[in-house]
């Protein structure tokens, strides 16, 4: 089984500066929903402690729910 929750890399236009955003595999939605960090290991963290929060249903995915 997978992790729900999943760390990203982005990097804003124009500055290039690299963050991290904590996106969710099951419901989506917006990338920022959980923080927008600098750090990776912030946002991992956080990654860390929603997926204790929120476990992955098993089988059950954004394609399974036709996102």
């Amino acid at each position: 089984m997978h992790s729900r929750f999943r760390v990203i890399e982005t990097t804003k236009m124009g500055d290039g500066i690299k963050q991290y955003r904590v996106v969710d595999l099951v419901e989506g939605g917006s990338a920022s929903k959980h923080g927008v960090f600098k750090s990776r290991v912030e946002a991992e963290a956080v990654c860390s402690l929603l997926n204790g929060e929120h476990p992955r249903q098993h089988g059950v995915s954004r394609a399974s729910l036709g996102l």
